[in-house]
């Protein structure tokens, strides 16, 4: 069995190689009880026939790499137990080795109520996907709960190239796109956020919760003010860079899942379908926070109306397709220049599909990979009315302490 690299395949593999994060997406989830250890075990074993690139290994050192099945290798090591917070916390934080292990693992912290923390190589897909594959998870995990026989049908192989999403614009649009938004996408962005300069090996996730009582006075901000969610948080963002930073002309890289363009939304696969776009507003000391967030809102409607994300998947086809992935490599190892800071929502994970059968959820959330210095990515995911921020990290002890302190000057702006 054989799968085809795709695109975003290679790069997530090559954003490791030049340092750029660690190709790890993170789900974690708080239970209000106890899960069925046996009934997980099964249901995540299960899943790796139901997405059968999850068994692979990735060949990367040939002219054109690709997935095959993994050979001789024991998978009920895809569940891991611990009993303490510390273990858990250093096994949320680890690596998967993309040519020897499975795609997927999760570890279960036995305490008074379960923690489960379950991990994908981003090379896989993207949040989007990663929701796909949590959902298809609970539903095996629930109907195993009914019925310990239960074998789904279901078999998620299908097609996981970023044509699914290219393939919905004319030529046309694709070469207005390429020509008018050619900053849009990628770009050295010259501002970095305060860190240690020295190397660190320590990696670290940390969030800040907006509970339902802030999420309530968000959306009634939102809709008084016709912005988005994704507005405010952006507004915020940008306020506390500026504050920090102290300046003006301010960009942030926004990650943009482009299956809002799809016009059928049933993708038999998971995949890598996300963009990204810059976003630079110029911010001013008295600005208020609606002065900032109304400037949010003009510059990412603006790109919403032209095609929002297509121009960075127009350019990445281009440059595969006329380059060889050997080229590629090289090519990068000298000119890679992601920007420097960035912020994706990976939106709400949705409470009536991401639901064991039996246990209560008290919450979750998904971040995404862990970024080396000086790289800096705020991450927000909402479930049952609360906002989860993270920030994944390869940093020091004051590392932390300044991450802490982003997180209180930005919960202070969200005073609305």
């Amino acid at each position: 069995m054989k799968f085809k690299a795709e695109i975003f395949d290679k790069l997530q593999f090559l954003f490791k190689t030049y340092k750029f994060n660690d190709h790890v997406l993170h789900c974690v989830i708080n239970f209000d009880g106890k899960i069925n250890v046996n009934v997980l075990k099964k249901a995540l074993l299960t899943t790796l026939d139901v997405v059968p690139i999850l068994k692979t290994r990735y060949v990367e050192n040939v002219p054109e790499p690709y997935w095959e099945e993994l050979p001789n290798i024991d998978f009920d090591n895809i569940l891991t137990l611990t009993t303490t917070e510390d273990e858990f916390n250093r096994l949320l934080t680890s690596k998967i080795d993309e040519a020897k292990e499975v795609q997927v693992k999760a570890f279960l912290l036995k305490s008074e109520n379960h923690k489960l923390a379950i991990l994908m190589n981003h090379m896989i897909c993207d949040a989007a996907g990663f929701k796909k594959y949590l959902y298809t998870l609970c539903d095996i995990y629930s109907k195993l709960i009914a019925n310990i026989d239960y074998s789904p049908t279901l078999v998620l192989d299908g097609n996981r190239s970023i044509k699914l999403i290219t393939n919905e614009f004319s030529l046309i649009n694709k070469f207005k796109s390429f020509i008018t938004q050619n900053h849009e996408s990628n770009g050295f962005i010259d501002l970095k956020f305060p860190m240690k300069e020295e190397e660190s090996f320590n990696a670290f996730i940390l969030t800040h919760t907006l509970d339902s009582n802030r999420f309530k006075n968000i959306i009634t901000y939102c809709k008084s003010n016709k912005f988005t969610i994704n507005d405010v948080l952006l507004a915020a963002f940008y306020r506390v860079i500026y504050k920090i930073l102290n300046n003006q002309k301010l960009s942030i890289s926004v990650a943009v899942d482009m299956r809002k363009h799809l016009k059928s939304k049933n993708i038999n696969s998971l995949c890598n379908l996300t963009s990204t776009v810059i976003s630079t507003i110029e911010c001013k000391g008295n600005d208020t926070f609606y002065d900032t967030a109304k400037k949010v809102n003009a510059n990412m409607n603006l790109k919403k109306k032209n095609f929002i994300g297509l121009n960075g998947l127009v350019k990445i086809s281009l440059l595969f397709k006329v380059l060889s992935y050997t080229r590629l490599k090289k090519l990068l190892s000298s000119h890679f220049n992601n920007p420097l800071i960035g912020m994706t929502n990976i939106g709400i994970i949705d409470s009536k599909r991401l639901c064991f059968n039996g246990t209560k959820i008290q919450n979750t959330f998904i971040c995404g990979s862990i970024k080396y210095k000086p790289y800096f990515q705020l991450a927000a995911t909402t479930y049952d009315n609360t906002i989860t921020l993270s920030i994944n990290l390869y940093g020091t002890l004051e590392d932390k302490k300044n991450i802490n302190d982003f997180f209180t000057i930005f919960d202070n702006e969200l005073l609305l």
